[in-house]
C-alpha cells in the first residue's frame, strides 16, 4: 500500500511539474513584453535571475518553517554538493538562461515546445553515456519528435518574425540539454538526497550563477533596476519564480517516486499546458500547426522514454541495456 500511494503521488507531482510549469512561462513572457526596449541577452538573463532568485528564497523558506534548513548546508558541504552544482549549471544557467532567450525571441508556445524535445536528448545522452541501447520503438520515438519541432520551425519561418523566431527555436534545443543531463545526474543524487532539500540548494546556486551573468552582460544592470523598481514587472516576477520553485521541487519529487522516464512523460506535458493557458489567460490563438507541432513533439518524446524497460536505473548492466 505505501508503495501505491507513493506511485499515484508521483504521478500527481510529474502532472503537477507539467501544469505550473506551463503557467510559469505565460508570466515570464507578459514580464518580458512589459519590459521597455529590446534586449535579447539582457532581458532574458534578468528574467532568468529573478525567477531562480524568487524560486530559492519560496523552497528555502519551506525548509525553514519545516525545519530543516540544517540539512541544506549539510548538503552544500557535502561531496554530493558538486552534484548539485552541476545540475544549478545544467537546469539553471543552460536550460533557464536558454529558454528565456527562446521566449523573448520566439514566443512562449514556440519555445516550450521545442525545450519539450529533452527527453529525446536525454535518451541519446543515456545511450553515449551509460552505455544504454535505443530500441525501435525508442528510434521511432525519436523520428516523430524531430518531426515535430519541424513542423514547429516550418511555422516560425512563415511567421512576420520568422528569423527571431528560429534564433529562438534552435537556441531552446541547445538548452535542451540542460535538463537532459541533469535528470541523468539528479537521478543518482536522489538516491541518498532529499528532493525538496537538493531543489532548494540548486536553485540557490543557480541563481548565484545567473546574476553574476546580469553583472556582466550588457545593459543586465539597468534592465535589473527597472524590474526592481516597477511593481507591474518584479510582482509577476516573484509569483512566477514561486510557481516555478514549487514546479522543479515536484519534478525532483516525481523522479524519486515513479523514476525519471515516467516524471518526463508528464513534465513535457508543460508545452501543452502553456498553449493551452495562453489561450485561456492571455487570448492568444495559437495556429493549428503549433498545436500539431507540439502535439507530435510531445508524443515522440513520450515514445522515447517510454519504449524499454530502464531509463531511470543509474547503473546499466551493461552495454547491451535497453533504454526505458
Amino acid at each position: 500500500m505505501p508503495d501505491m500511494r507513493s506511485g499515484v503521488a508521483g504521478y500527481a507531482d510529474g502532472l503537477l511539474s507539467g501544469a505550473t510549469w506551463g503557467i510559469v512561462a505565460v508570466l515570464l513572457d507578459q514580464v518580458a513584453s512589459r519590459i521597455p526596449g529590446h534586449w535579447p541577452l539582457a532581458t532574458p538573463l534578468v528574467l532568468a535571475a529573478g525567477h531562480d532568485l524568487a524560486a530559492a528564497v519560496f523552497l528555502l523558506g519551506r525548509l525553514g518553517i519545516a525545519r530543516a534548513l540544517p540539512s541544506a548546508l549539510r548538503l552544500v558541504r557535502s561531496r554530493l554538493g558538486l552534484t548539485i552544482v552541476a545540475c544549478s549549471f545544467l537546469g539553471g544557467t543552460v536550460f533557464m538562461g536558454g529558454y528565456l532567450i527562446a521566449l523573448v525571441q520566439a514566443g512562449p508556445s514556440y519555445a516550450l515546445t521545442a525545450t519539450a524535445m529533452y527527453p529525446v536528448f536525454g535518451a541519446l545522452f543515456a545511450r553515449r553515456l551509460l552505455g544504454q541501447r535505443l530500441n525501435r520503438i525508442a528510434w521511432l520515438g525519436v523520428i516523430v519528435a524531430v518531426a515535430g519541432a519541424a513542423i514547429t520551425a516550418i511555422d516560425a519561418g512563415s511567421a512576420a518574425d520568422g528569423a527571431p523566431a528560429l534564433i529562438g527555436i534552435v537556441i531552446a534545443l541547445v538548452a535542451d540539454a540542460g535538463p537532459a543531463l541533469e535528470g541523468i545526474i539528479a537521478t543518482r543524487a536522489m538516491m541518498t538526497v532529499d528532493p525538496d532539500t537538493a531543489m532548494a540548494v540548486r536553485q540557490m546556486l543557480s541563481a548565484i550563477q545567473m546574476g553574476l551573468l546580469v553583472l556582466v552582460v550588457p545593459h543586465g544592470e539597468s534592465i535589473a533596476a527597472v524590474v526592481v523598481r516597477a511593481p507591474g514587472l518584479g510582482l509577476p516576477l516573484i509569483v512566477a519564480g514561486f510557481i516555478g520553485g514549487y514546479s522543479w521541487a515536484a519534478w525532483y519529487r516525481s523522479i524519486t517516486k515513479i523514476g525519471i522516464a515516467k516524471a518526463m512523460t508528464l513534465n513535457i506535458t508543460y508545452a501543452m499546458w502553456g498553449v493551452l493557458f495562453a489561450w485561456l489567460f492571455v487570448r492568444t490563438a495559437p495556429s493549428p500547426l503549433v498545436v500539431a507541432g507540439c502535439v507530435v513533439v510531445s508524443a515522440g518524446a513520450a515514445l522515447v522514454i517510454m519504449s524499454g524497460e530502464r531509463l531511470d536505473e543509474g547503473k546499466p548492466d551493461g552495454p547491451e541495456e535497453r533504454i526505458g
